[in-house]
């Protein structure tokens, strides 16, 4: 079924024959570094008829490893592990193969590990750089048409919200803000820590954003109403990420944005009233309410 499915897939054909290519190329590279890119005649024979067996075994072990069941265009961490273990099993039967029977010749020792490094950053790169590419054309014009906002926190929820709004075209991400001063000036996601939450209202002003996105769902709620007062307070368009436990639980994913309410400042669930047993009990009668907020005022306004 496997082979089946790969026959039928052309980019999974592109891919192999982009592999072989970049094996044959490895190896015969690293030849050239162990000569000083001057190979003896008497190892360049035993170079290419060495690879004829070498290479074979190479594409087994890809095949074994799942290599070409994920798309360059998502390639990741899990993907480079791939690659990494099916070069190193090849690697070593290559290395036991050459021990004990000597196909063609003595292959130099540094060339048995300069092939598998080689091997390794030009497989991995290639996928990495299709993908930065990749994303760059689909998403790299459209950030500079969306909305500027400087997104409140640092922590999971932050980056994996800059995650997602890389690749919309209603916002672009200016910069993060977070209390947390041994990260300023660091890049996370490819998108600057600029300074604390207190410099928001300058930062606001300097690059003309208008919004502010909290994306602080795990913090302490007085620092989220810290940061939403400071948002206030500049004149900005405050909006929140979900609450974490919902992040967290699946329900709702991190890019689904919204206006800041009541209940996100409350650090509980809001209270439902009785209403008709309150009206019941206080109709026609003088009522003193102790506090300023909360479900009851409003009821009684």
């Amino acid at each position: 079924m496997r082979a089946l499915h790969f026959l039928s897939n052309p980019r999974s054909s592109l891919a192999l024959m982009h592999d072989v290519l970049v094996a044959a190329i490895a190896w015969a590279f690293a030849y050239f570094l162990r000569f000083n890119f001057i190979v003896p005649a008497e190892f360049t024979s035993s170079m290419w008829q060495n690879l004829v067996w070498v290479l074979p075994l190479q594409v087994i072990s890809f095949f074994l490893f799942g290599l070409y069941e994920g798309m360059w265009r998502f390639a990741s961490i899990p993907d480079l592990k791939r690659i990494l273990k099916a070069i190193v099993v090849a690697a070593m039967v290559i290395v036991t193969v050459m021990t004990m029977y000597k196909p063609f010749g003595v292959v130099p020792r540094s060339v048995l590990v300069l092939d598998p490094l080689l091997l390794v950053l030009m497989m991995g790169g290639s996928r990495l750089a299709y993908r930065a590419w990749k994303e760059h054309t689909l998403y790299g014009g459209a950030q500079k048409l969306g909305k500027s906002v400087l997104i409140l926190g640092a922590g999971e929820a932050a980056i994996a919200l800059v995650k997602d709004l890389t690749r919309s075209e209603d916002w672009q991400v200016v910069g993060l803000l977070d209390d947390d001063v041994t990260i300023h000036g660091r890049q996370l996601m490819g998108v600057k820590v600029l300074g604390s939450i207190q410099d928001l209202p300058k930062l606001a002003s300097d690059y003309l954003v208008e919004h502010v996105i909290v994306a602080m769902p795990s913090a302490l709620n007085k620092a989220r109403r810290v940061a939403v007062e400071i948002a206030n307070k500049a004149n900005l368009n405050v909006l929140t990420v979900p609450a974490f436990d919902d992040i967290m639980s699946g329900k709702v994913s991190v890019s689904q944005i919204r206006k800041v309410e009541v209940e996100d400042l409350l650090g509980r669930e809001p209270v439902q009233l009785d209403d008709l047993g309150l009206h019941s009990l206080i109709e026609h009668r003088a009522v003193l309410v102790s506090g300023a907020g909360g479900s009851i005022g409003s009821e009684l306004c």
